[in-house]
Parts: structure tokens; C-alpha cells; sequence
């Protein structure tokens, strides 16, 4: 069974970090990379990054634009009955060691189980919910279990505590204390920023598999699933990180939190463009008040004992 990791691509300053995750492991046995940059400069590198490794194979399509929209249409290269596909978005910045082929061996032993499968997401709103209810790590302030909470998925407050922390259980060999017990997702949308599904399965399913709209997200993990009555599965002894959503990125790239993950796999951090952080002067008139639309306040922490 072949391993082949897609990726909707790409931004320069992550792909650098989700090539060096993908590329060391033997168990990936190609890596496409569907072309859906944003500018020129972009795709100079995911030229340059093909160029690479023979196992990077670019994707086209015509109407790629770097728009979201698109990318539900490139799952029709994904028409191999012997792999077993895992769609990584390009700003998944962390992959715990031994990840692929663990992934690839836990699907297999799953296969058919499950429509889809996906490891537990650090920043992903349904697998924070399941990291605060079942997991060792305390966090302190509002979540749902909804892909788009309103708290932790349209602001920046959350994972700009979460990831400074699971950072520090990487350093700290304290993985454990995020992993959960396995856990079924059905009737609910899922944030598809790492799942892997079984070309079989897509072959099998036809043209049913292929979402007709542009919600590729809504299609794959919700109404798909609901319509074949096969739910997803999130394996949570299996950890990845995501660095932001729309709603998050500005305010992350502010931070070192970027540069910390790049730290973390003993890589230089490669140069972007900070945005500019924009402080009303309302608000530096009255350094007490919380900025408007940061979203809430949350405290994040591992437990003090390390049992288990």
C-alpha cells in the first residue's frame, strides 16, 4: 500500500516546514502538491521544492487561483486504488516522530471502518474540545465542539495559548499528556487540515466521492459520511499540529510562534513579512481594555505531575 501525502499549496514560509516533516520519511512514497498558489513568488518555490525530490509530482488545474474554492476539484487525481492518500494543509507545521508511518499503519489496520481517518490536531476545533475533555492538559476558558467555534476558531486567542504549550511538551518529551482515547466524528463538520482516505474507497464510492459544490470541508467530512452512513475517526494517540485559519493567521504571524515550530525541527526560520500590527488609538489611549475582537482569554497548561 502506497503512502501518497497531498498538499492544496502553497505558502513558501510553511511548505519549508511541512517539506522537511514529509520529505524525511521513506514511507512517503510521492507527495503531490496541488498548484493552488497565490502569487508568482510562491510558485517559484513549489517549482523549486518539485525539483527537490522525484517524489514531489505538481498538480494543475486551469481555474486554481489560490481561492478555497478550487480545492475540492484536485481530489480527482487521487485515483490510485493501491494508496492511501493523506491531505496535509500546508501550514501543518509539526508531525510527531515516526507520524507517517505510524498514520499509514493504523489506517490499514482500520480500513473499512471508517470513511476517513485523521490524527488529533493541535488547532483543529473539534480535537481542541477533545483535548480539553479527555486529555491531561488543562485549559481554562470557552470552547465548542464545532469546526467554526465562535471562540477558538474565529479568534486568535486560543492558539496563540495552546501552541506555546505543545511546543513545550514536544521539548519536553510530555506528548502524552495531550493524546486522547479514539474517538468516531459523525454529523459534524471537521476541519479537514490532515485526513487521509483510501483510494479504493474513492474509486468505489465514483463520482458521489467528489464534492459538487465548492464546500469541499462540508462535503467530505459531514454530508459524505452522512449520506454513506460511514462515519470519520480521529486517532488521538497520533499528533499534528495546525498553524491558524483565516480568522487566526495575522495575529500568529505576529507572534515567534512560526519560528518556535521551525526551532523545533532544528531548522532557520525562513524570511516573511510580519504583518503590521494596527492599534487603534482608542485603544492606546486605554492600555487597560482589551482590544476589540481578540477573542477570549484562556490559561493552558500541562499538569505537574508527569504519571503516565
Amino acid at each position: 500500500m502506497k503512502l501518497i501525502v497531498v498538499t492544496p499549496a502553497g505558502r513558501e514560509k510553511y511548505l519549508r516546514l511541512l517539506s522537511h516533516h514529509v520529505l524525511k520519511s521513506p514511507e512517503v512514497h510521492e507527495w503531490h502538491l496541488w498548484d493552488n498558489c497565490r502569487n508568482e513568488a510562491d510558485r517559484a518555490y513549489l517549482q523549486r521544492l518539485a525539483a527537490s525530490d522525484p517524489r514531489c509530482k505538481i498538480k494543475t488545474l486551469p481555474s486554481a487561483d489560490g481561492s478555497i474554492d478550487v480545492i475540492g476539484r484536485f481530489f480527482r487525481f487521487c485515483d490510485d486504488a493501491d494508496a492511501l492518500y493523506l491531505r496535509l494543509d500546508d501550514d501543518v507545521v509539526f508531525l510527531e516522530e515516526g507520524f507517517l508511518p505510524r498514520f499509514k499503519a493504523r489506517a490499514l489496520a482500520e480500513k473499512g471502518a471508517a470513511l476517513w481517518y485523521a490524527p488529533l490536531i493541535i488547532n483543529n476545533a473539534v480535537c481542541n474540545s477533545l483535548i480539553k475533555n479527555l486529555s491531561r492538559v488543562l485549559i481554562e476558558g470557552p470552547l465548542t465542539c464545532q469546526a467554526m467555534c465562535p471562540y477558538s476558531w474565529a479568534h486568535a486567542s486560543f492558539p496563540e495559548a495552546l501552541h506555546p504549550v505543545f511546543i513545550e511538551a514536544v521539548r519536553t518529551n510530555r506528548l502524552g499528556d495531550f493524546r486522547v482515547p479514539d474517538r468516531e466524528v459523525r454529523l459534524g463538520r471537521f476541519s479537514i487540515n490532515a485526513i487521509g482516505f483510501f483510494g479504493s474507497d474513492i474509486l468505489e464510492i465514483g463520482e458521489l466521492f467528489f464534492p459538487p459544490g465548492n464546500d469541499e470541508e462540508e462535503w467530505l467530512s459531514v454530508t459524505l459520511p452522512t449520506k454513506l452512513d460511514r462515519p470519520g475517526k480521529v486517532f488521538g494517540d497520533l499528533v499534528a499540529a495546525h498553524f491558524s485559519f483565516f480568522t487566526q493567521e495575522q495575529r500568529l504571524l505576529q507572534t515567534s510562534i512560526l519560528d518556535d515550530y521551525y526551532a523545533l525541527a532544528g531548522l532557520p526560520a525562513p524570511l516573511y513579512e510580519k504583518p503590521v500590527v494596527q492599534t487603534r488609538l482608542k485603544d492606546r489611549l486605554r492600555p487597560w481594555r482589551k482590544p476589540r475582537n481578540r477573542g477570549p482569554d484562556y490559561r493552558i497548561s500541562l499538569p505537574a505531575s508527569r504519571d503516565g
